[in-house]
């Protein structure tokens, strides 16, 4: 027969169970590459467009990233609504963000894209980050997650759009990817494509470099 103190035990175990199975196993701080990529305008389009958006948007980067050797079930990725953060384990080359994941996204989206210049059906920013990420209860978090969201929805970067009418997306990466990738010249990234810029956030500015081609 099952006491009172036998049923408290159990549902006290119960709990701890529940509650470890919501919480991490450790929040440790663990190195991730950082991807951050919006649709363009996609505020002004009704929800079936939005939905439809989104779908392509989805289709287009995970392509790129197998195409780059870098496959999409070993990533993680979170959604933004009119975008999505992908982090890239650090088994996986920073440089093959820039080469050559950036050219095989934009050739992507230009044949999607098609000769239709004046009404293209999607156009992207994106920014590249490295840093520390937290797995929360409800996701993957941090103060590095934070920056490349930031650099993505920057004053600058929107008006780099404005500024090449044509791109089919523009970019923008860290100080950290500068150090670790571009100054070296890692894949044939070529440094001098990038040009220094300084980015307003919330916490304050942050320098960044701004891809020109």
């Amino acid at each position: 027969m099952i006491s009172l103190n036998d049923v408290s035990v159990l549902a006290s175990a119960l709990r701890l169970r529940l509650g470890e199975r919501r919480m991490p196993r450790s929040t440790d701080p663990q190195h991730r590459s950082i991807v951050v990529v919006d649709i363009v305008g996609y505020g002004r389009r009704d929800d079936l467009a939005q939905v439809r958006a989104r779908a392509t948007l989805d289709r287009v980067v995970r392509t790129a990233f197998h195409a780059s050797g870098m496959p999409w079930h070993r990533l993680v990725t979170k959604d933004r609504g009119d975008g999505m953060i992908v982090l890239i384990p650090p088994t996986m080359s920073k440089a093959a963000l820039l080469h050559p994941l950036i050219p095989r996204l934009s050739v992507l989206l230009h044949n999607l894209n098609g000769r239709d210049r004046q009404d293209r059906e999607l156009r992207v920013r994106i920014a590249v980050h490295a840093g520390e990420v937290v797995q929360g209860p409800y996701g993957w978090i941090g103060t590095d997650v934070n920056v490349a969201c930031r650099l993505v929805d920057s004053a600058l970067l929107r008006q780099e759009l404005i500024r090449r009418p044509q791109a089919e997306l523009v970019l923008i990466v860290s100080e950290a990817i500068h150090l670790a990738v571009i100054r070296h010249g890692h894949r044939g990234v070529d440094p001098a494509a990038y040009r220094p810029v300084s980015i307003s956030i919330k916490e304050g500015s942050t320098p960044a470099w701004l891809y020109n081609h």
